[in-house]
């Protein structure tokens, strides 16, 4: 998969920006603020719809803009695809070879990246919440059904919840509890399967490519919170957990149980990395995983997402950019930002297309 052409209106700092890719590696050279970051973001932002920065989508609309658009022009072993993302103050709109989708779920995966920056650490150090958010995109690039699902279970999940808060025990309607439960557990089950499919997998690649890097293993173990191992009767597993905690959860005006409370741990040589891993074994843990992602992905789709580095190699030791160097194939396009050029490894740059960027201005080298 390759992004040809980028075209950008009033995203971030570029109010017009036009550019054409190479096929192999992109390299963006500027220093703090100067906006090379900006144009990774528009490109995972028009793959994801959402940016990995910014919690606020109206934030991405250029100071004193009402709206900001992104085109891209894709080239899949499918064929080649026109996408395009609309937002405004109001919300978003996309489209696929200027077709309109009627939902986002039906437009991801159209176009995938692999990012990996900085903040990535906090898959490791952050909350559940951030790991989970990493397993819905990933999931979701592969195959947007899973969003399907999880979208519907969301909102099962916040009418459940709402419910929650309005009754007390005594008054609680049970009929129409069990047919939330029923509902929501159904679409739990797949979203269950979904990740747990998806780290096994994970895994499969992370054992190989971990043993490349350094001489550990790294390993991903989910973490349900109904206490079982049987996903094939996980609907029953939930559904029990739900009846038998119902009081509970009325009184707290919740639901404590499902995957919306679940996490991942990662395990450095069956040590978990968050408590026992130096910041060098937690980056490369993250390393892992962002290869791993790669390779899962031209497993299951038969050619390599896009790949986004976004300013590591000041932030990674020797051995990791030479792991980096080495993964770089001639099938894979990837976009680099940076702000020092002898940071980039010369293997790297031989095959590369160099911007300098300045003041939002960018001149190819």
């Amino acid at each position: 998969m390759k992004i040809n052409k980028l075209e950008i209106h009033n995203f971030r700092n570029y109010e017009k920006l036009k550019l054409d890719f190479n096929n192999n590696i992109n390299i963006f050279i500027g220093n703090n603020g100067e906006g090379k970051t900006n144009i990774l973001e528009s490109i995972y932002v028009l793959a994801i719809t959402k940016s990995h920065r910014a919690y606020i989508d109206k934030n991405l609309i250029t100071n004193n803009k009402s709206a900001m658009k992104i085109n891209g022009k894709i080239e899949t072993n499918n064929g080649v695809k026109n996408l395009e993302l609309v937002m405004n103050q109001k919300g978003k709109r996309v489209s696929i070879n200027k077709i309109v989708s009627k939902r986002v779920s039906d437009y991801i995966s159209n176009m995938s990246v692999v990012l990996f920056s900085p903040d990535d650490l906090e898959l490791v150090k952050g909350s559940p919440s951030v790991r989970r958010k990493f397993l819905n995109i990933e999931i979701g690039q592969l195959d947007n059904k899973y969003l399907y699902y999880l979208n519907d279970y969301n909102e099962l999940l916040k009418t459940r919840n709402e419910y929650l808060k309005t009754v007390n025990f005594d008054s609680v309607n049970k009929e129409y509890v069990d047919i939330l439960n029923n509902q929501l557990c159904d679409k739990a089950s797949y979203i269950y399967k979904y990740r747990i499919d998806y780290i096994n997998n994970l895994n499969k690649y992370m054992s190989k490519i971990s043993k490349s890097i350094s001489d550990k293993t790294v390993n991903i173990e989910y973490l349900n919170n109904i206490d079982t191992d049987n996903y094939e009767n996980i609907k029953e597993v939930l559904l029990n957990k739900l009846n038998s905690n119902l009081k509970r959860e009325i009184l707290i005006g919740s639901t404590l149980y499902g995957p919306h409370k679940d996490d991942f741990l990662i395990h450095i040589d069956n040590l978990e990395a968050r408590e026992y891993g130096s910041q060098g074994q937690q980056r490369m843990c993250v390393l892992c995983i962002k290869f791993s992602e790669l390779e899962l992905y031209k497993e299951k789709k038969n050619e390599y997402p896009i790949l986004l580095l976004d300013d590591i190699f000041s932030e990674l030791d020797n051995s990791k950019k030479n792991a980096i160097v080495k993964y770089l194939k001639n099938n894979i396009q990837v976009f680099i930002t940076s702000t020092d050029i002898n940071d980039i490894d010369d293997k790297i740059l031989k095959d590369s297309k160099v911007y300098t960027i300045s003041d939002g201005n960018i001149e190819m080298n």
